[in-house]
């Protein structure tokens, strides 16, 4: 209520930052092993596995938010900024600043385990599940 309207949009900034090299990241990592594998199966006459394609989809998404955590961390830190019992930040700028000062650079990392077991199994199925289904629909188009 103290905010107005401008307090619905704190993280904004950082969130819409973030997605653009995560999703970059993700799906050029992911097609580049998806390429990779495509090309030692083609050596024996066959397609890569799911199992396979749960893992380029797992490294994607790994490599993706290694790069971009501290971007999302952040722009948690601002949604959260001045509620009972946590820090108020003027901004990103602020905010990164401040976990620097005070946690180092391993703060900018602080809830990444989790935050992965979260992420990695709904994308890499995801993944697997768009990849297969899509092998599918070329198989059926041939025959």
């Amino acid at each position: 209520r103290a905010e107005g309207a401008r307090g619905l949009f704190k993280g904004l900034t950082p969130s819409l930052v973030g997605i653009f090299p995560y999703a970059g990241i993700d799906l050029m990592t992911n097609s580049v092993l998806k390429d990779a594998l495509a090309a030692k199966y083609a050596e024996v006459g066959r397609d890569p596995g799911v199992a396979e394609l749960l893992g380029c989809g797992m490294a994607s998404s790994t490599s993706a938010m290694l790069v971009t955590y501290p971007l999302n961390l952040v722009r948690t830190r601002l949604q959260a900024s001045g509620m009972p019992g946590q820090p108020t930040y003027s901004g990103p700028v602020e905010c990164a600043g401040k976990i620097l000062a005070k946690e180092g650079f391993a703060g900018l990392y602080r809830g990444l385990v989790p935050n992965l077991a979260k992420v990695l199994p709904a994308t890499s199925v995801s993944y697997a599940v768009y990849d297969v289904l899509s092998s599918w629909q070329r198989r059926k188009g041939e025959g």
